[in-house]
């Protein structure tokens, strides 16, 4: 029955439900906000008569002075016509009264001291049907030890019709507003159902050929410009990501190209004679390192593609920053003293995050850091927190810099900067693609400043808030890091202080 109903039906009434739905809890929030304001308006008045009220008896020394006081006590009240005020003794005797309402024993009893500033107020359904706000406190007359009750009734008469008023505008305008919406939702839906065939036209001429056809945002109404924004941002990622996926194919059968031509010029020398024992392990060898570089970028690439897809569960712990880069130091030092550069660290900062994963980041900018240092230089490793809670990780060295044109792509996979005259070493540009990825799946970003012949910084990026899967053991994320869900480097070897050697493409 539902399904035949007409669509312009449907969503005319679910639209006049929904802002019913919302004026009612607009009006109903704004209904509360008046009773508070109430509530708090008639709290200030009876909490300022209390401190009047034992200001003045705080001037007199007995009882019999506050009785004679009677007139000057009912001139202080002038002008308070709701407000009802007794003063009672220790033994419960009414000493003045502006009424002849009398408080209700649980008021007496839960009387504020009167070293203290009365802050809540109680509130009492008289008999006659009469709401009051009440509030009790003693006041200490001049005397020492003598003190007296002040019992207040201030009645909500005036704010109960208020409100009751209040109650019949909402549900009135409540009403009306349902009316007018399904009215008006009827007639837009009606009018705004129109483009759908044309949308359905053009959605019929897409195809992976023709992924350029977009959905006209500019002439849909306002009910489905969303969907058609929607639809045609759907349709740019699937272009783009066929587009990637196009450029990618060729970028990885240009790469496997160089070492399986190599591999096979290689033993195709070998054999066009016999060799000796020496030569036959001089050719192995060759191609064992080919098969190195193999390995490493089909692991680096099943990487990539797992991140891509969100495949790669996070194993996160808090990490001390700085303990961590003090350790990727030390692992890199050897290979620092053979080219002349130092690596320093500083800061602190803690975050939480997969730790093999944050390690394998840094590393990939440390090894690149080093490697474009020129001798003598310095490569600076940096923690810090700022006061929104992000936590950042800076690599920086002093060296020819990175040319401004290159900077926007160096994290897209196999990108390199081929430039001889530059200095600039060709890797198989995985590694910032692969440092990029581990920051996406932590929530963060990676970002690179350069000044040519002057500083380059790579910062990595931690958001204030991270946290996943904290109980599993760090053994079952070094065992995932070896086993494919974090592709280890060289073969599978697991040493880390392997790293320098294992690091996959660089910028440039």
């Amino acid at each position: 029955m539902l399904e035949r109903t007409s669509m312009t039906l449907r969503l005319s009434l679910l639209f006049a439900l929904l802002s019913t739905a919302v004026l009612a809890g607009t009006g109903l929030y704004l209904y509360g906000s008046l009773e508070r304001h109430f509530e708090e308006q008639d709290s200030v008045e009876l909490a300022g008569k209390v401190d009047l009220l034992r200001h003045m008896l705080a001037g007199m020394r007995t009882r019999g002075e506050v009785i004679a006081s009677e007139q000057r006590i009912r001139d202080a009240l002038v002008g308070h016509a709701r407000l009802h005020v007794a003063l009672l003794d220790r033994d419960g005797t009414t000493l003045f009264s502006n009424t002849r309402l009398r408080p209700p024993p649980e008021q007496v009893a839960n009387a504020v001291p009167a070293g203290m500033t009365p802050r809540a107020t109680g509130v009492w359904d008289s008999a006659w049907g009469t709401r009051y706000r009440t509030l009790s406190a003693w006041a200490d007359l001049a005397t020492n030890g003598e003190s007296l009750l002040l019992a207040l009734a201030l009645d909500t008469v005036e704010h109960e019709g208020l409100l009751a008023a209040y109650r019949g505008n909402l549900l009135l305008v409540l009403l009306l507003a349902g009316v007018a919406a399904a009215l008006s939702g009827f007639v837009v839906v009606h009018r705004g159902l129109r483009p759908l065939h044309a949308m359905a036209g053009t959605a019929y001429r897409i195809s992976a050929s023709h992924l350029g056809e977009r959905l006209d945002e500019a002439h849909s109404p306002p009910e489905l410009r969303q969907l058609a924004v929607a639809f045609n941002a759907m349709l740019t990622r699937l272009e783009d990501s066929f587009g990637r996926l196009a450029g990618f194919s060729s970028d990885l059968a240009h790469e496997l190209r160089t070492p399986v031509n190599n591999l096979m010029g290689q033993t195709q020398v070998a054999l066009t004679r016999t060799r000796t024992t020496d030569e036959y392990r001089r050719v192995l060898e060759s191609n064992l390192e080919e098969l190195e570089c193999l390995s490493r970028m089909i692991t680096d690439m099943l990487f990539l593609a797992r991140a891509d897809h969100a495949q790669v569960t996070l194993r996160t712990e808090t990490i001390d920053l700085r303990a961590e880069l003090e350790k990727l130091a030390d692992f890199y030092e050897a290979h620092a003293q053979e080219r002349g550069v130092r690596v320093m660290c500083g800061g602190e900062g803690r975050v939480t995050a997969d730790r093999l994963l944050v390690q394998r980041a840094v590393s990939n900018l440390l090894s690149n850091a080093i490697r474009h240092t020129p001798s003598g230089g310095e490569v600076r490793l940096q923690a810090a927190r700022d006061d929104g809670g992000v936590v950042t990780v800076s690599v920086s060295n002093v060296g020819r810099g990175i040319p401004r044109e290159h900077l926007g792509r160096i994290f897209d996979r196999f990108y390199r900067i081929n430039s001889a005259r530059d200095g600039f070493h060709d890797g198989m540009g995985l590694g910032l693609a692969i440092t990029r990825s581990v920051m996406l799946l932590h929530g963060g970003r990676v970002s690179v400043e350069s000044v040519p012949d002057g500083v380059t910084t790579f910062t990595l990026q931690f958001p204030a808030a991270f946290a996943d899967d904290r109980h599993v053991p760090r053994e079952a994320a070094w065992q995932r890091a070896t086993t494919g869900g974090l592709p280890s480097q060289a073969g599978g070897d697991t040493n880390l202080m392997a790293l320098d050697n294992r690091q996959s493409g660089r910028p440039g």
